[in-house]
């Protein structure tokens, strides 16, 4: 299972879909407390988490700190900006896709590195 977080409806829809077609199980998620909630009981093989999301980094932190989601893969996304994807992968994200291009090629191709190929694919 794959999260996607982002409090930008069309952003969650559009990557969930996108996934979903590829063969991958996603789940929306549009707010930290739901993720920390979840993440007790349930570990996603990945989650996608919007760097403009109100409490990413804060997020993040209590993730890395979990003991059981301290090794969730995390990807998180946002501009294109070179300090904005530094700070990210500073605080623990495994890595940082720039949202400039809509095709998410960079996105997918991190996808399959962290959460593995979707069921199915050849």
């Amino acid at each position: 299972m794959i999260w996607v977080v982002t409090d930008h409806h069309v952003t969650r829809e559009s990557l969930t879909s996108l996934l979903a077609a590829r063969g991958y199980a996603v789940a929306e998620l549009d707010c930290g407390d739901e993720v920390r909630r979840r993440v007790r009981f349930r570990q996603p093989a990945l989650i996608i988490l919007d760097c403009a999301f109100p409490d990413s980094f804060e997020m993040l932190k209590a993730l890395r700190a979990g003991t059981d989601s301290g090794s969730v893969p995390v990807v998180m996304f946002s501009i294109d900006d070179q300090n904005l994807k530094d700070r990210a992968l500073l605080a623990g994200a495994n890595a940082y896709v720039p949202k400039g291009s809509m095709d998410w090629a960079e996105l997918l191709v991190e996808v399959a590195r962290y959460a593995g190929e979707p069921p199915g694919a050849l």
